[in-house]
């Protein structure tokens, strides 16, 4: 009591700001006691404008963990210093995998995910759709009634229906009702016991399949350059969209069902009216027609509240387009090789970017 003996490793620092303070940095490079700085971050917000400073300076801290901390204790704030730090720093760069798992010698072309983040299921090379537990890996389930490569796959809105499309020209619908009730440790069920259609009618192989939002209609999209609307309930080919002059490489569906996108080798964008009530006659001419990319169109994404467009090409590009008048908004230019998927954040905020170059980018919608 008294003396001027620096606090032990292992001791507790009270006092306010002060104490965050020491017990921050008696904690630094010594990993057994990271929880304490991690604690003294939290702490750190109830110091005002000096205990702020503090959790922006570990943005920049050895520690991904201290990094990570400082992140979520500082995203949803709306401080000036607050949101021009975050701007400059990238929460993406330590992004690690979870769980790894193996696929033989087969190369996977699709993945889809229950609404519920339980499983994931996925197509590839070897003919076979595959439903694992995501957490634990454990396959629980597979269909094998393709004969070719499986390269699309979706899933309706409430999970219970799985659509799937194959180089071997034909469309099939699954019914996954009873996969919420296997355990990880259950015997797996094999050979199509969840088949109901077989939808046939494209000439080449299905390259993407869609559901709208009522789960009522499918989309397809073929290398044989057409676009098929499929009845989900009774297999029934409704119009076949011709337009395109080249293989059909995605298709998207507005938010609110309405609208149908397609993406094609022809370099070009096409957007379709959807029927909006059972029986309504279909359009089968395309309301207006994208052109601007210099290659094939290879995927799509629509904004949440459907009014933007994004679309990924051969060329290398992203280009974002109005979906009400059909304008190019602006064009990124980064990846240095084909834009090969595109996808929205659930919060509607990022577009997430994958290519060929092999990287991943995040982009701020």
């Amino acid at each position: 009591v008294g003396g001027q003996s620096s606090t032990p490793m292992s001791g507790a620092v009270l006092g306010g700001l002060t104490g965050v303070k020491r017990r921050f940095d008696n904690s630094k490079n010594s990993s057994h006691l990271i929880e304490q700085q991690i604690n003294a971050l939290k702490e750190a917000l109830n110091y005002g404008r000096t205990g702020l400073s503090l959790v922006i300076e570990a943005l920049n801290d050895k520690s991904w963990r201290i990094q990570r901390t400082a992140y979520s204790l500082l995203e949803n704030s709306q401080e000036p210093s607050v949101i021009k730090a975050l701007q400059e720093y990238n929460p993406y760069q330590f992004f690690q995998y979870l769980y790894r798992y193996s696929t033989g010698k087969s190369t996977t072309y699709a993945i889809a995910f229950t609404p519920n983040n339980q499983i994931m299921i996925s197509g590839g090379n070897d003919r076979i759709i595959t439903l694992r537990h995501l957490k634990t890996g454990k396959i629980i389930r597979r269909f094998n009634e393709h004969s070719g490569s499986i390269y699309s796959l979706c899933l309706s809105s409430d999970g219970q229906t799985l659509i799937s499309g194959s180089r071997d020209t034909t469309i099939k619908i699954w019914h996954l009702h009873t996969i919420d009730t296997y355990k990880a440790n259950s015997i797996n069920r094999l050979i199509g016991d969840g088949l109901i259609d077989t939808l046939t009618g494209h000439s080449d192989s299905i390259n993407a399949v869609a559901v709208t939002p009522n789960g009522q209609i499918i989309v397809s999209g073929s290398e044989d350059n057409t676009i098929k609307l499929w009845d989900l309930n009774s297999g029934k080919c409704l119009a076949t969209l011709v337009g395109h002059e080249a293989g059909v490489r995605a298709v998207v569906i507005s938010p609110d069902g309405q609208l149908l996108v397609s993406g094609s080798a022809d370099h070009t964008i096409k957007l379709w009216q959807l029927p909006s009530v059972e029986n309504e006659p279909i359009c089968l001419d395309p309301i207006y027609t994208l052109t601007g990319h210099s290659d094939d169109v290879k995927c799509l994404a629509i904004s949440h509240d459907g009014q933007i467009l994004a679309s990924g090409s051969q060329d290398k590009t992203i280009k974002f387009w109005n979906l009400e008048t059909g304008e190019l908004q602006t064009t990124l230019v980064e990846h240095w090789r084909e834009v090969n998927h595109l996808i929205i954040s659930p919060d509607g905020q990022n577009l997430i970017s994958c290519s060929g170059d092999e990287t991943i980018q995040v982009w701020q919608l």
